[in-house]
């Protein structure tokens, strides 16, 4: 664990007592220290049982030094960091808290352990307090996300069934309505704003679960993919005035992946493509080749011809931001997401004057593979 070996575990147990005799001294420094700060002064002076925090943190001190680094040490760890997300603390001064607890530790060190141990006393020390970082954070992210995830599932799950109802009845009255009136130019503008809010939702929906999710990997046949999305996206005569051009490499035909997020991935990106391509000679092209660099994966460029986008390439990946009045501003955040999975890269390119151009990187599949994959 970090590194830990037995020689330094032996030696932080020959010093506990030494460093379990400093626990009050310790806690009185980590109090004063944090009394000091502005921000959290006020929760230490509203403490309903004065000299509790002092004994908690005496108490944690002197259990670092008794615990081994074993699986019930990481256990009561990552209580801790559960224990700091149910108390809504910030993690900034959970990480200041460690880094004074390392100092306090050095101090001992430096005044009490005899000179030809405070080198390995000082290694061994630093590596279980970054052992006690890794495990609280983590445990604090993990929950801390899972958190918010459920709310946003529990948000859309909510909104799906009445925004469906909300739609039928639209469509129910502008079926009344004739057309060329206001009241049907209402009812059209109506509708296009709660099939936006259902396409948010579908799309909150797929990025919670890829989120959470782990790929199904097999072999994926790219230009199949193409072919299907391509299909669907331009189905009942979509984006007739842009050409479309696919260009698949033989070697690069196939990645290693799961079916239905790689499909994701390239509806989103070549939807976003069509879309984006401009009026006048408009064209999509979609190439795909193998890179000559270890790892030698895949290489993707999806290029339109469409004015390259002016907001920052990084907040083009935040979900909810869109350039399109229609838009979920979940269509990149998903693609990218899916790359991640995939241990791959997605980047955009603004080329002024000649269009966009989007590269994605994803694991190329084992040569002489068979039974290629495509989603139908």
């Amino acid at each position: 664990m970090i590194g830990i070996h037995k020689s330094e575990t032996d030696l932080i147990e020959g010093l506990t007592q030494l460093f379990v005799g400093k626990k009050d001294a310790f806690a009185d420094y980590f109090y004063d220290f944090f009394h000091a700060i502005e921000d959290t002064r006020p929760f230490l002076d509203e403490e309903k049982q004065p000299g509790h925090l002092k004994r908690v943190w005496a108490s944690w001190f002197a259990s670092f030094f008794r615990s081994r680094p074993d699986d019930e040490f990481l256990a009561y760890l990552w209580g801790v960091g559960v224990r700091h997300v149910e108390v809504s603390l910030d993690q900034r001064f959970s990480n200041l808290g460690f880094a004074m607890i390392r100092q306090f530790c050095h101090r001992v060190v430096a005044t009490e352990v005899p000179p030809e141990q405070r080198s390995l006393a000082l290694s061994a020390i630093n590596k279980k307090l970054d052992l006690c970082l890794l495990a609280e954070t983590s445990a604090y992210i993990e929950n801390t996300i899972s958190c918010d995830i459920e709310v946003m599932r529990e948000v859309a799950d909510r909104v799906r069934n009445p925004a469906m109802v909300i739609g039928w009845n639209i469509r129910r009255m502008q079926g009344k309505a004739e057309k060329g009136t206001r009241e049907y130019d209402v009812f059209q503008m109506l509708m296009g704003e709660n099939q936006r809010l259902e396409n948010m939702v579908k799309d909150i929906k797929v990025y919670m679960d890829i989120f959470q999710g782990e790929p199904d990997l097999h072999t994926v046949d790219i230009e199949g993919v193409v072919a299907s999305v391509l299909e669907k996206v331009r189905d009942g005569g979509m984006y007739p005035h842009v050409t479309v051009r696919v260009g698949v490499q033989e070697q690069a035909r196939c990645v290693k992946g799961d079916p239905k997020w790689i499909a994701y991935l390239f509806h989103y990106l070549i939807e976003n493509g069509l879309e984006a391509a401009g009026k006048e000679k408009a064209f999509l092209t979609v190439s795909a080749g193998v890179e000559d660099t270890p790892p030698c994966n895949v290489r993707i460029e999806l290029f339109n011809s469409g004015e390259p986008p002016t907001d920052e390439n990084e907040r083009l990946f935040t979900p909810f931001f869109s350039t399109k009045a229609e838009g979920t501003g979940f269509g990149l955040p998903i693609a990218r997401l899916v790359a991640r999975k995939h241990h791959g890269t997605l980047a955009i390119y603004g080329e002024k004057g000649k269009g966009t151009r989007v590269v994605v990187n994803l694991p190329a599949a084992d040569q002489g593979e068979v039974g290629s994959h495509t989603p139908g």
